[in-house]
């Protein structure tokens, strides 16, 4: 039971530090309905399916619910400073090797983030590309904004070779 009521609390933590960064967001990013109907989904039937008997495991697997449900529910977006989505406790923009835009259908914006080498999260946004990109740039992230593809150089890099321009600046020194 002890160990039900610590998971308890640190989910609790949890989602009051993600729904604190929600206040902050300035640029929402796009809410996928399905995405939602299926976390939903999921969480009521592992409910559902997985029921115990014992009080202890009944909690654990609320909390489980809980959390498949708040994937769904719990908003995504830019603050002034970083990148709030669910999972990342610190999205400080400063992480972030390069931040590729790319322009998507109906004027949206799908929005990569890469921390490292296969480390990235994506998001999209309604907002198209243009009011995206000052957003970033008005936050002192020109340098490392990659508009469109990213360059191959990028994707497949050597890592015995130190390459000394970030991402943006060989993409801008590339172009003609």
């Amino acid at each position: 039971m002890a160990e039900a009521i610590v998971i308890g609390a640190f989910l609790v933590i949890l989602l009051f530090i993600q729904i604190r960064d929600q206040k902050e967001v300035v640029i929402l990013a796009k809410r996928n309905f399905i995405k939602v109907g299926l976390m939903l989904t999921l969480a009521v039937s592992v409910l559902i399916i997985f029921w115990p008997q014992q009080l202890a495991d009944q909690i654990k697997l609320g909390i489980f619910a809980i959390m498949i449900a708040s994937i769904g529910l719990l908003r995504e977006g830019l603050t002034q400073k970083r990148l709030i989505k669910f999972g990342i406790l610190t999205g400080d923009y400063q992480q972030f090797e390069a931040i590729q835009l790319e322009d998507s259908r109906l004027g949206e914006t799908f929005v990569t983030f890469y921390k490292g080498k296969n480390s990235h999260f994506s998001t999209l946004f309604s907002q198209d590309l243009k009011s995206i990109e000052k957003f970033l740039s008005q936050n002192g992230l020109e340098n490392k904004l990659v508009i469109g593809e990213m360059p191959e150089e990028k994707v497949t890099s050597n890592p015995k070779k130190k390459q000394s321009k970030s991402p943006a600046k060989r993409l801008r020194s590339t172009k003609l």
